[in-house]
């Protein structure tokens, strides 16, 4: 017959064995699980999600999931843009079917809102290299994935689908990263919970 310490001691393994087992997520968002750390890979490092937030469009439809990896986190813009290191934006689609081409032409809105004309024009035909890549269509929960490799450029994936490299500046990069972080975000909500200030809803 178990004793109560036997069956504490029982009780505690059995717990202490299904957490093991049970692989952790960061993030939950819209039944979606963001893994919170993309494991290194050859010569890229290990990326850790900063933070992550729904795009809605006209306050109602949800549109995608955007997710920030780092390699080195930091919740503050500056360090982010002055970083050379590997850094990745994620979108997981939320609509039930979007060409690859309207994120592209949003993006390209946006960068306008927060660039400086002339830093737009000088980084103008890597801008046309990177978005000729973006084609295609995309299902509810597919992603898309605009990655920056250090010494190599600007690595874009749809849908699963490898694209391409543009060998492009950590600057140009920037351009896309202040669409989600820069003086105009889509929201201020938006750009607190991809730095990982705020949490996600």
């Amino acid at each position: 017959m178990l004793n109560y310490h036997s069956i504490y001691r029982f009780i505690f393994s059995a717990i202490l064995l299904f957490s093991l087992s049970v692989p952790a997520s960061a993030l939950v968002i819209n039944k979606y699980d963001l893994p919170d750390t993309i494991a290194s890979n050859g010569d890229k490092p290990e990326l850790i999600l900063q933070g992550a937030a729904v795009r809605s469009w006209y306050l109602m439809v949800k549109g995608y999931i955007g997710a920030l990896y780092l390699e080195e986190p930091t919740s503050n813009p500056e360090e982010i843009y002055a970083s050379d290191s590997h850094q990745r934006m994620a979108f997981v689609m939320l609509v039930s079917k979007m060409s690859a081409r309207r994120i592209a032409n949003a993006f390209y809105d946006s960068i306008q809102l927060n660039s400086p004309p002339d830093e737009q024009e000088a980084m103008k035909d890597d801008l046309e290299r990177i978005f000729a890549l973006v084609d295609g269509s995309m299902k509810k929960g597919e992603q898309a994935v605009f990655e920056y490799l250090p010494g190599k450029g600007l690595r874009i994936e749809i849908a699963g689908v490898e694209k391409g490299v543009v060998p492009a500046s950590k600057e140009v990069f920037n351009l896309f990263l202040r669409v989600w972080i820069g003086e105009t975000p889509p929201s201020k909500s938006f750009k607190e919970q991809v730095l990982g200030v705020a949490p996600a809803a």
